[in-house]
């Protein structure tokens, strides 16, 4: 039986080299993760401590150490939310690393564990971790071997509209309550303020949200990031973005459907190529006559704004509300 497991490891480790599918890694990690399961060796090895806290959460319980030091993280707007909580993690994916440019990480120290697309097991482990975070959608598949790893917690939340619930929920694995109710505490008192010097009152305001990924025009809804704070702040949102997380490959010739009195265009600032590419598919749609013959065009009420309003946590959303500060307050 010994053996069996040191070749399910073995195996795995050979595929994490690899570029795979989607449906090869499944295989791959279901495999592997049956083996292990099938000897014995679900639970991490090392064995609760009395300072343990036992977390119940999307795929079962763990015992998860009183002050969690050395953290990773397979999951994205959760970086923010842990950053922003005062703890920087010890492994994140490559692309948090490489686009987020709007909170502190200290890069020099952090680690990619997903080199391939894919988390790495081999990676992860070398990393020495007391907590391994991610969510439902991302980690189900990987969670038996994640936990070989490090104590696993997994949340079942969406990472974008529900960014304050996971928040919340990292805070009460981290044993960071109070530091989570102080940022919620002046996320919303900013609100208030914000709603105080609005021009107009805020529900007579229609805001759209739009954004530019390769070749598409998307809109982002009011179950996205955005959607949420713009909800808290009580603006309103035209109605092909009402009750849809976004509305995807709009065509030149349908740009109506993301008119509204202000439009919030989110323009990557970053240098990295990613960024490069999407600047120039904006700056492609926004230079057609169909982009040019909208009202909220010729109205210069359209904003650019940075890609801090896809997703994030506390960091990303005051990030926001400065902007809507900006452009919708009487002092602009």
């Amino acid at each position: 039986m010994r053996r069996l497991v040191h070749v399910a490891r073995d195996r795995l480790r050979r595929y994490l080299r690899q570029p795979l599918n989607q449906q090869r890694r499944f295989l791959v990690f279901s495999g592997a993760a049956a083996i292990l399961a099938a000897c014995g060796q679900r639970q991490p090895t090392t064995a609760p401590s009395s300072e343990d806290r036992i977390i119940q959460h999307a795929l079962g319980e763990t015992a998860v150490p009183a002050n969690p030091e050395r953290v990773v993280i397979w999951g994205y707007a959760m970086v923010e939310a842990v950053v922003a909580l005062g703890v920087q993690p010890v492994g994140i994916p490559g692309i948090i690393l490489e686009e987020a440019a709007h909170f502190d990480l200290d890069k020099d120290e952090i680690v990619n564990i997903s080199e391939t697309g894919e988390p790495s097991l081999e990676t992860i482990t070398a990393l020495n971790p007391d907590l391994i975070l991610t969510t439902k959608s991302l980690g189900e598949n990987s969670y038996d071997l994640f936990s070989q790893a490090a104590p696993t917690v997994a949340f079942d939340i969406d990472e974008r509209a529900d960014w304050r619930s996971l928040t919340s929920l990292c805070a009460e694995v981290l044993n960071k309550q109070s530091e989570v109710e102080a940022l919620s505490a002046d996320y919303e008192a900013k609100i208030g303020q914000l709603q105080s010097q609005l021009a107009q009152p805020p529900e007579t305001i229609e805001a759209s949200v739009v954004l530019f990924p390769f070749d598409e025009i998307r809109a982002l809804g009011d179950a996205s990031f955005p959607g949420s704070i713009l909800a808290e702040v009580g603006l309103s949102r035209p109605p092909s973005q009402v009750n849809r997380t976004d509305l995807r490959n709009i065509s030149l010739e349908a740009l109506e459907q993301v008119e509204g009195d202000v439009m919030f265009v989110l323009t990557p600032k970053g240098n990295t190529e990613i960024s490069a590419r999407l600047l120039a598919e904006l700056e492609r749609v926004q230079a057609t006559p169909l982009w040019q013959q909208l009202s909220v065009v010729q109205n210069n009420q359209v904003y650019p704004v940075d890609y801090y309003w896809l997703f994030g946590s506390y960091i990303a959303a005051n990030l926001v509300l400065d902007d809507l500060f900006e452009h919708l307050t009487t002092g602009t």
